[in-house]
């Protein structure tokens, strides 16, 4: 009996995951290699095993503040749901976008599909989790902003890495200033949303024709990404609370990088810990194919970090310390604490689209 369509394209895509996580895993025994092992043994000779707590803990910490962020958003909404309600969902739907690679819209759908289960409508979900993603993105881009003026003017900087710098903060600030158009002008919202789904979708469908969404679904997606940004506006106000718990997330995300240094008796300057932070984000979201960007997020970050002064195998072991504390330490939490919730996202994932 031949294999359904479904159990094929399950088994590419296992095989697609596998072979790339295996690349990755190569690319970090080859950090090691670049590191110098006898270096990275005595570094880590000289680390305190409780300075380790700290990273861990702020990696916890940071997923509360998510989790706040969607409860103040969702109550704006007029969604009540407890705090450890919130919680769960906050861990199972980062936790899936480690397992499942989709640059991030695994994570998306299985917000979607564990508010279904809570009595959220559709319509509902799909505002706060595009509000939520929208205002954590955009503060993101504010700190890298930040991060990169930061170092074009840093009087150290060679002159390539201040031009570098001085383009991608200008890139940078043209997207947040358009950004922050698209939620105040709706005639600029909808003809921007017009083309992006139309040149999208006349994209797609030429060079993969098999993965291009029905239009009814883009036309589906794009009315309710201007539901979103019309509730944003609407609720500027109420946004605050939401706003103030995603800077707070991410001012402890970046704090696990620099209790990393402390830990490894390499302090750094914020703004080192900025631009490493932002390019590991970023080239993480662009390796659609790597499982949490494994192997690529590690490189980019010792990269960075040694061209910025640090020693390898300190910048090495901090991106892995980020590492386990950012990605691997909630991935057990949810698989201990959440394994049941866990287990319904992933089956809830797998079924095919309504509509």
């Amino acid at each position: 009996m031949p294999p359904s369509p479904t159990r094929s394209a399950g088994g590419r895509r296992r095989t697609i995951v596998l072979s790339a996580a295996v690349v990755g895993f190569a690319a970090i025994v080859a950090l090691v290699l670049w590191a110098d092992r006898e270096e990275l043994a005595k570094t880590l000779q000289s680390v305190e095993p409780a300075t380790l707590l700290v990273p861990l803990l702020l990696g916890l910490l940071s997923y509360g503040a998510m989790s706040r962020s969607y409860q103040g958003i969702a109550t704006a909404a007029g969604v009540e749901l407890p705090f450890p309600a919130w919680l769960r969902i906050t861990f199972v739907s980062n936790t899936i976008n480690y397992i499942v690679v989709s640059g991030g819209l695994s994570g998306f759908a299985v917000r979607m599909y564990l508010l279904a289960r809570h009595g959220v409508a559709t319509g509902r979900a799909v505002v706060i989790s595009f509000v939520q993603t929208f205002l954590t993105n955009f503060t993101l881009l504010m700190f890298i902003l930040a991060g990169l003026v930061s170092l074009a003017f840093r009087d150290e900087v060679p002159r390539s890495e201040f031009v570098v710098g001085i383009a991608a903060a200008s890139v940078f600030t043209v997207v947040l200033g358009y950004a922050f158009v698209l939620v105040v002008n709706r005639r600029a919202r909808r003809l921007t949303l017009f083309f992006l789904t139309h040149r999208g979708h006349q994209l797609l469908n030429r060079i993969a024709p098999r993965w291009t969404p029905r239009r009814q679904r883009l036309l589906r997606f794009r009315r309710n990404l201007n539901q979103g940004f019309d509730f944003l506006l609407e609720r500027r106000r109420r946004m605050v609370a939401p706003v103030v718990w995603i800077i707070i997330d991410w001012i402890l995300t970046l704090a696990i990088l620099w209790s990393a240094f402390r830990a490894l008796n390499n302090p750094v300057s914020p703004t080192v810990v900025l631009i490493g932070f932002g390019v590991a984000v970023i080239t993480t979201l662009v390796s659609f194919f790597m499982p949490a960007g494994i192997g690529i997020m590690e490189g980019s970050m010792t990269l960075v970090f040694a061209r910025l002064g640090v020693p390898p195998q300190v910048a090495f072991l901090v991106a892995l310390i980020f590492r386990l504390s950012y990605h691997v330490t909630p991935l057990l939490v949810s698989a201990l604490m959440f394994r049941g919730l866990l287990r319904q996202a992933l089956r809830g994932l797998d079924e095919p689209p309504r509509g």
